[in-house]
């Protein structure tokens, strides 16, 4: 927020059927094999199919994963366009039912994929980032301008999701955004630089940094960067008026470096997106992988600029049903 071996347990090669579907371009054609365990009707409580715009493709195993397994929690984003989610939704549902133990929840949208895991460490782990890789099912490369942003490794006998689930959505982080006739969608490939932790930690020790807070009240109120101005909203949707007025009284210089972060990075691809597009500020930097990477250097660096707490809407608790969701999900 990393592996054990598996028990001795029965194996089988699994060969992956190819789908074919358009999504802007071909679907890779790619016929490949995998070590897998036999997933059969005995252990997979219910597999469930639903139709509409948010339609979900889930299933539940009734095998309680092995206690000696550990767990790694992982995210990824990207911001793709996608003509048929509901063709990707099923081709990774049918490719990561290949892979034992993996759970959690995906987001598949025009806009891109949102995703968040708890896989066991290991042959599952990596199968699961090559179905997302280059080398994976999908005709592009989730990790192609990020890696995953890797978590927390936990033992299988903590709370975190107890199904897959893979759901087609209208957005992958909803934005509330309001275009006037004749406005072009913003362009969230052109958001701005994303820093690492350690540039980011050095340049905000410089004087008179722009440094603004995208998450809403009740995360800044638990703690934020050093001189970061909280935008003070109670959802995102909120963000874009607040951040129009930022600028008309001049509280932003567009002219200058603006440095704006959250907590894993996805609202400061929209953030960042339209500070630019819509704002004209010419230079925008936000961390990449947010709060959570810079914790994750900042522990090893010894140092840090953060002051309290990074507030975490925790999947973990929400293990008995699809998780709830946050502004970084919705």
């Amino acid at each position: 927020m990393m592996g054990s071996s598996l028990h001795s347990l029965t194996a089988l090669v699994l060969f992956v059927a190819v789908h074919s579907f358009s999504i802007g371009q071909p679907y890779r054609s790619a016929t490949r094999s995998a070590t897998a365990l036999s997933l059969s009707s005995s252990n997979v409580q219910s597999s469930t199919t639903t139709s509409g715009s948010s339609a979900v493709r889930s299933f539940r195993p009734t095998t309680p994963i092995d206690t000696e397994l550990q767990l790694q929690l992982l995210s990824f984003y990207r911001f793709v366009p996608i003509s048929n989610p509901a063709a990707i939704r099923d081709a990774l549902f049918d490719q990561l039912l290949l892979i034992p133990g993996v759970r959690g929840t995906i987001y598949v949208a025009s806009e891109g994929i949102n995703a968040q895991f708890a896989v066991p460490v290991g042959d599952q782990l990596q199968s699961l980032l090559q179905t997302f890789g280059k080398e994976g099912c999908l005709p592009f490369d989730a990790f192609e301008q990020n890696p995953p942003n890797m978590g927390d490794v936990v033992d299988s006998n903590v709370s975190t999701f107890d199904r897959l689930i893979v759901r087609t959505r209208d957005f992958i982080l909803r934005d509330g955004i309001t275009l006037e006739d004749g406005d072009a969608p913003l362009d969230w490939s052109d958001s701005g630089t994303e820093l690492d932790a350690e540039d980011w930690h050095e340049q905000l020790q410089k004087s008179d940094v722009q440094l603004f807070d995208c998450r809403n009240d009740y995360e800044s109120d638990q703690g934020t960067f050093q001189s970061a101005q909280p935008l003070n909203t109670k959802t995102f949707s909120e963000t874009w008026s607040v951040l129009d007025d930022q600028v008309k009284s001049d509280a932003i210089n567009p002219d200058e470096p603006v440095y704006i972060f959250c907590t894993g990075g996805i609202r400061c691809v929209k953030v960042g997106s339209y500070l630019k597009n819509k704002l004209g500020c010419k230079d925008v930097r936000s961390l990449r992988h947010g709060i959570i990477g810079y914790e994750r250097w900042a522990s090893d660096a010894d140092q840090s600029l953060w002051d309290g707490e990074n507030f975490l809407f925790d999947k973990r608790r929400f293990s008995k049903e699809e998780p709830e969701q946050s502004d970084e999900e919705s």
